[in-house]
């Protein structure tokens, strides 16, 4: 049987659908088009700003072989503009003297790298010059005393304008006399920029459908009595009259709707109270989840000699692991790692407390007695099955030292840069809030660290990563991917890399407990 409902929801939703899908494949089409241009414009500008600064890096570094630091540079440029894939720097006699497409990790050694032909030529123009991706022709970009930009061939003479959706694969830029530099352009930002549009899209077409599935409905009531008897029982149960119910002869779809409304009613009135408690509970779980992200700090130190980064990726809305840097003077940093037991709000309640007990404790010259007067905080003020593991550290930049206590928390890491070697130290200590005094338990320490060396605090929750119900990720694989990864220029990039290597591991099983990870790299 076709209803007078059921044919008002197709032909509307049809038409709706009809109407979206021109109006995205145009407006699609007109954004890739605005688009592309802007990375042109973007990355044309991008060069000129930048390539007296890498001709400049260069001589300053990379001729003098301090690779590292020229490579450091060229990562934060490409940073600024994320539509430059990548760069070479050429001499004027078409020398290639840096790749960042091979040279991510050292410097190239090796015979001289030379170029020919139409490359060439481009290196030796006066004028920036472009390569078109889809048919590899070369136009140059020639700028009139205004400012303006007109498209010239070697000779100077005009070419047609490039097309809005043209797409380019390289531009080369004069940086000086003797260098030209070649930037490469990657347009994978566009696609992701159209992919999130085209979302969006979809995402209008499934609203569209409602809509006009709601205007059928809307108009089947005024044509249909029994509709309107429905209507006014919503209108009813709408006033929180849960006992309301609607009467509609007959055997079509409406009595069988008036059935289904009926016995919605009765279910409304028990699932009601559930759910506004459910919601209340959710909104209390993300309020005290926005609080708890609040107690982690929002910036990482920035101390000379010291390249610090962190991270928390709680297993629920609230979570058990915490960390903090404080200044407490002007020559220490004050840091620390810790893990509560469990995870979700009792956790997290001891973590608020922890947080503010150590933040109002941190005053304190000697981290042991500061974690021994922790402990009888939590003690006293938290019940006698919640505790908490503790790793704290206090870096002294005077003295390039490093002090640390360990509560009953994980073994630090330690990646030695001299010989590649990474180390456990002692594990010791008891957790906070087991006992009234753990001051026996405690012990400070010293930890060498030289340059470039490696320091990794983290929760428990690293090494304990599941990827099925028989498999974690385990030390072996810690310290295998810190090895691995520690010599990567920033703390930063070591942290991203680490957590990359568990979230691989892990695949798409659930996280089981909150993971935090410190990465300190010594300058």
């Amino acid at each position: 049987m076709h209803s007078i409902k059921t044919k008002l929801v197709l032909a509307i939703s049809l038409f709706i659908l009809v109407l979206l899908s021109i109006t995205a494949f145009l407006f699609i089409r007109e954004k890739s088009q605005e688009l592309t241009n802007d990375i042109f414009v973007n990355a044309r500008n991008f060069a000129e700003l930048t390539a007296e600064n890498i001709v400049n890096d260069y001589n300053l570094y990379l001729s003098q072989k301090s690779f590292v630091y020229f490579n450091r540079d060229i990562s934060e440029l490409f940073q600024k503009n994320l539509d430059i894939s990548a760069i070479q720097l050429y001499r004027y006699n078409g020398e290639l003297v840096y790749d960042s497409r091979t040279e991510k990790e050292k410097q190239y050694e090796g015979p001289p790298r030379d170029v020919k032909g139409t490359l060439l030529e481009e290196l030796q123009a006066k004028n920036p010059s472009v390569v078109t991706l889809e048919d590899s022709k070369i136009a140059y970009l020639k700028k009139d005393a205004a400012g303006s930009i007109s498209i010239v061939d070697q000779d100077e003479k005009p070419l047609p304008p490039l097309q809005k959706d043209q797409k380019i694969l390289s531009l080369v830029q004069p940086a000086s006399n003797d260098f030209s530099i070649v930037y490469f352009i990657s347009y994978r930002a566009l696609a992701d920029r159209i992919n999130q549009t085209t979302f969006r899209i979809a995402l209008l077409a499934v609203f569209g459908v409602g809509l006009g599935i709601f205007l059928a409905i809307l108009y089947a009531t005024h044509i249909t009595r029994p509709v309107q008897k429905l209507t006014e029982g919503a209108r009813v149960i709408a006033t929180g009259n849960f006992k309301a119910r609607v009467e509609v002869k007959g055997k079509d779809e409406i009595h069988t709707l008036a059935d289904a409304f009926n016995k919605m009613a009765v279910d409304l009135e028990i699932s009601t109270k559930a759910l506004v408690y459910k919601e209340r509970v959710a909104k209390e779980l993300e309020l005290a989840a926005k609080i708890q992200k609040q107690l982690l700090p929002k910036i990482m130190p920035e101390i000379a000699s010291l390249d610090i980064s962190a991270g928390l990726l709680p297993a629920e809305e609230i979570g058990g692991d915490l960390y903090d840097f404080i200044q407490t003077d002007a020559n220490n940093l004050l840091m620390y790692i810790g893990d509560v037991t469990g995870h979700g709000v009792p956790s997290g309640i001891v973590v608020s407390i922890a947080n503010a007990v150590i933040y109002n404790l941190a005053g304190k010259k000697d981290i042991k007695s500061l974690l021994v007067d922790a402990n009888h905080v939590l003690k006293e003020k938290t019940s006698s099955n919640m505790f908490m593991t503790v790793v704290m550290l206090n870096w002294n930049e005077q003295n390039k030292k490093f002090q640390y206590v360990n509560a009953g928390h994980e073994q630090i890491i330690h990646f030695h840069a001299k010989d590649k070697k990474v180390t456990l130290l002692p594990p010791g200590g008891l957790a906070l809030g087991m006992f009234p005094d753990i001051s026996k338990n405690l012990k400070q320490e010293e930890i060498l660290v030289e340059k470039d060396d490696v320091l990794v605090l983290y929760s428990d929750g690293i090494p304990e990563s599941w990827k099925d119900e028989k498999e974690m990720y385990g030390m072996v694989r810690f310290k295998r991917a810190i090895s691995e990864y520690a010599d990567l220029p920033t703390a930063l990039a070591i942290r991203n890399a680490i957590l990359a290597d568990v979230k691989d591991f892990a695949g798409k099983y659930k996280q089981m407990d909150d993971i935090t990870l410190i990465v300190l790299k010594r300058r």
